[in-house]
């Protein structure tokens, strides 16, 4: 894997989904939130580091416990060296959740939105839409709110409606020529139909006419199911991630 391209990736995908504060400590990337997402409420490895680990590790616990949350390191394959990782399991941070990063060309496939009801609608009422569907009050989203208007790129945020209901939703984020997709979701009762692939068509096509030429995505490691539909659309395996946390603490 091209590490220049897995820094661009890194990049963009950290400006798609930036933190409320963060901060940079040599070669890592603090960032702080709250809310469930561990993207960012983490200390992303960017580059080799110049101070010795056990005082990094130190002032970042300090950071995080300030902050009141748990210290959570995520690390890119390519950027991380095995001498990193030997070190934070020595200190008692172990690995969980493993995340690949996908990609592949842009391409337009009008066919899977023909006829269908797309919408891109601001993010308030796209975050309302996406709560309705996961039965979730919006304020659950709140975090989510934040996130979306601290997003610098040009964005999208994409909403397919059934009968005047929402039935599936999307955003794309655009950084140069690098098209990222997030937050796909289809309603429980809509699935099967094929929505998430329109909605992955409808961003393709709003990247295409704005320059896009590579996407990629971020899927866990054990979400098999949205795997195989990725690697069905073309998708290949970039590079991977995980992220530490010390059991003891």
């Amino acid at each position: 894997m091209d590490k220049a391209l897995v820094i661009r990736i890194e990049e963009a995908a950290l400006n798609a989904w930036p933190a409320v504060k963060q901060m940079d400590y040599d070669g890592w990337l603090l960032r702080m939130t709250g809310g469930p997402s561990k993207r960012i409420n983490s200390v992303n490895i960017r580059r080799e580091s110049n101070l010795p680990l056990a005082q990094k590790v130190g002032y970042c616990e300090w950071v995080y416990q300030r902050e009141q949350l748990p210290l959570i390191f995520r690390l890119p394959e390519p950027l991380t060296s095995p001498e990193l990782s030997e070190g934070l399991e020595k200190l008692g941070y172990r690995s969980f959740d493993p995340t690949l990063v996908l990609g592949k060309s842009v391409i337009s496939t009008p066919e899977l939105t023909q006829g269908l009801d797309f919408r891109q609608i601001p993010p308030l009422d796209w975050l309302a839409a996406r709560s309705w569907m996961m039965g979730l009050p919006l304020v659950a989203l709140n975090y989510h709110a934040a996130i979306l208007n601290l997003i610098l790129p040009e964005k999208a945020l994409v909403c397919l409606f059934e009968e005047g209901q929402p039935a599936a939703c999307g955003m794309a984020v655009l950084q140069g020529e690098l098209l990222g997709y997030f937050s796909i979701y289809t309603r429980p009762s809509a699935r099967r139909r094929g929505y998430g692939r329109a909605v992955m068509a409808a961003l393709s096509q709003w990247g295409l006419e704005r320059g896009a030429q590579v996407g990629y995505l971020q899927v866990e490691g054990d979400n098999v199911p949205a795997q195989a539909m990725y690697k069905e659309m073309g998708f290949g395996r970039l590079y991977g991630y995980k992220y530490r946390k010390c059991v003891a603490k």
